[in-house]
């Protein structure tokens, strides 16, 4: 019964030490005489012996919670790297909490949607996970996803507005200026303002820290590749293009194959700028070939047609 009690007035918040001193009192009103000659320090031992095991399982049961959840995303992560989607859709659900959605859970199932072509389901998800989110890089991350959604969906304006609050969220990543910089490129016009956007965030990736070497090389190849896309759309200059792309592909390496196809996508992009289309259609049949499932497989496949 006092563990009930002490467990719904934890839960309200009550002060820790008004709760020993009320379990204290509760007992001793409630034992007979023959029990007073008990002292009250005894049962504020007794209080404060059931309140550490009540916080103990609470600690425990955290500390589970995240075990779990990091392994859930590790599974998620592999799918996601081999290009299985639906595989990585499925592994997502170990990310709920119990019936109630979390904001990793709808970060997961979002961007899968994404690379599934279901981007309406994928907007919804997203959208609900970035009300669940506090941390700011964590809501930086979503603000470029629901951006990337939106700009695939052809509602560049909204695209744009998205990809700058995930700058104000996280100003030292340079994600959100190279969707700045592909949003125009996509459309084919501001070519000078997309150059300096995807400067911009090759210059901001250059000198990243804080993460695994890994990461930081994929996001600066990412930026690379929407640079000489960028370049070529500007000046033409093939040889930079070259150069870019080169510098890109050695530093994104084979382990994901929703990055390498994005890297052939925005080189294939690169080479159609230049005219050079013999190896702007070959970059878009490797992207074809490695993410036939995924995003850029399947902006490929259009740009292919």
């Amino acid at each position: 019964m006092f563990v009930r009690e002490m467990q719904f007035r934890l839960a309200r918040g009550v002060p820790f030490c008004e709760i020993v001193q009320a379990t204290a009192v509760q007992c001793l009103t409630l034992k007979t005489v023959t029990q007073m000659h008990l002292s009250l320090v005894f049962w504020i031992a007794i209080a404060v012996f059931v309140c550490y095991q009540i916080w103990s399982r609470n600690r425990d049961g955290a500390i589970v919670h995240a075990i779990r959840t990091t392994k859930a995303i590790n599974a998620v992560m592999a799918a996601y790297r081999g290009g299985d989607y639906r595989t990585a859709l499925q592994r997502a659900e170990s990310l709920k909490d119990g019936s109630s959605n979390t904001a990793e859970y709808c970060f997961f199932r979002g961007s899968m949607l994404h690379h599934l072509g279901k981007l309406d389901d994928a907007e919804s998800n997203l959208r609900e996970g970035l009300a669940l989110e506090t941390d700011p890089r964590q809501r930086a991350l979503v603000y470029n996803v629901i951006a990337s959604v939106l700009m695939d969906q052809e509602r560049f304006p909204e695209s744009i507005a998205f990809f700058e609050n995930a700058g104000r969220a996280w100003p030292d990543r340079g994600a959100n200026h190279r969707g700045i910089a592909e949003v125009w490129l996509r459309q084919g016009r501001e070519f000078s303002e997309a150059l300096d956007h995807a400067r911009q965030a090759v210059e901001i990736d250059r000198h990243a820290t804080g993460m695994k070497k890994e990461a930081l090389d994929s996001r600066l190849g990412e930026d690379l590749a929407v640079l000489a896309w960028a370049v070529a759309a500007n000046s033409g200059e093939a040889r930079e293009v070259e150069s870019l792309l080169a510098e890109a592909f050695q530093l994104c390496g084979t382990k994901s194959k929703p990055i390498l196809a994005q890297f052939h996508y925005h080189a294939g992009r690169a080479y159609e700028a230049l005219k050079l289309l013999e190896k702007s259609r070959e970059h878009f049949r490797q992207a074809i070939e490695i993410d036939p499932q995924g995003n850029f497989g399947r902006l490929a496949r259009a740009m292919a047609l």
